[in-house]
């Protein structure tokens, strides 16, 4: 896992820790979204930190999922945050709309990642898959072709700020891309309705960005439908505490979006027990939050 995903996940391992030293867990780096629900689907034990889009494609056996089948072992546990696509490029460039990167190379995510996923689902539906080339990286690698001409473009699908963009934006000028308008233009958002419309914060870079609409994702927490039900029940239990969701916060401002009020926007596949214990201890007065995305 790389850039938000680590922080997330390591986040979350440190509270589980902390409030349940009994349990042993290890994290372990990916190539992100894609490897992380096919990594939760076949081990008994796992979680895994994913956008809504791979939990919902995995658990369907869709898209990059159809050859290998449904990952039905795979359940929803909580939002973690929601996730910016932000296209970056120079800010001299002749990038001014998604449909220019046509001819360029352009990092796009690391190879079976949630963001070059994203690249391509909205390359194909603009008609220019195929006519440009995806450079499979993320992160810092991602932003240091940009800075050094390797690439013509940098898409990142992250929280804000990111670390990564951050650190380009402290050598050279950036703009960022419309994504929303051309998403809109060609339907992407009724194709995959695991997306959001949005736009980028204002003031999300101090001032060195200018904020533009683009497409939002949430990304959740996944875990194995045979990880106990007290496991995931405790797990939630200390990180919607007051004392946790403020140790989440100092881990990632992002976690803001951690909330069970803003849960059930991300649930697109079913709630594991434990996730469905905490919701019934809380809130499920309000029926159909606890009926989102069916809960087994």
């Amino acid at each position: 896992m790389g850039g938000s995903f680590s922080q997330f996940a390591g986040g979350v391992s440190r509270i589980l820790t902390h409030k349940e030293p009994h349990l042993k867990i290890s994290i372990d780096a990916s190539a992100g979204s894609v490897e992380n629900t096919r990594r939760v689907n076949e081990d008994s034990e796992a979680l895994g930190v994913v956008f809504a889009a791979e939990s919902y494609l995995g658990y369907h056996g869709q898209e990059i999922f159809a050859e290998e089948g449904p990952k039905t072992n795979i359940r929803m546990v909580t939002l973690l945050f929601i996730a910016y696509d932000q296209f970056s490029t120079l800010a001299n460039s002749d990038i001014h709309q998604f449909e220019d990167i046509v001819g360029k190379k352009i990092a796009s995510g690391a190879s079976g990642s949630g963001t070059a996923q994203t690249l391509e689902r909205l390359s194909k539906l603009a008609g220019i898959w195929g006519k440009f080339t995806p450079i499979y990286k993320g992160g810092s690698a991602a932003a240091e072709a940009l800075q050094d001409g390797q690439v013509a473009g940098f898409q990142w699908l992250v929280s804000v700020p990111n670390s990564a963009v951050i650190q380009l934006t402290a050598i050279k000028s950036i703009r960022m891309i419309d994504l929303d308008a051309t998403a809109k233009k060609y339907g992407f958002y009724e194709k995959y309705p695991f997306y959001l419309s949005g736009s980028l914060p204002e003031g999300a870079y101090e001032g060195k960005v200018e904020p533009v609409n683009t497409i939002l994702m949430p990304t959740v927490l996944i875990s194995n439908k045979a990880v106990s039900e007290e496991t995931i029940y405790k797990l939630l239990k200390h990180v919607y505490a007051s004392e946790g969701h403020q140790a989440m916060l100092q881990t990632n401002q992002a976690a803001a979006d951690m909330t069970i009020e803003n849960g059930p926007k991300a649930f697109v596949i079913p709630l594991h027990r434990g996730g469905i214990q905490i919701l019934e201890r809380t809130r499920c007065g309000n029926s159909s939050a606890c009926d989102a995305g069916g809960l087994t």
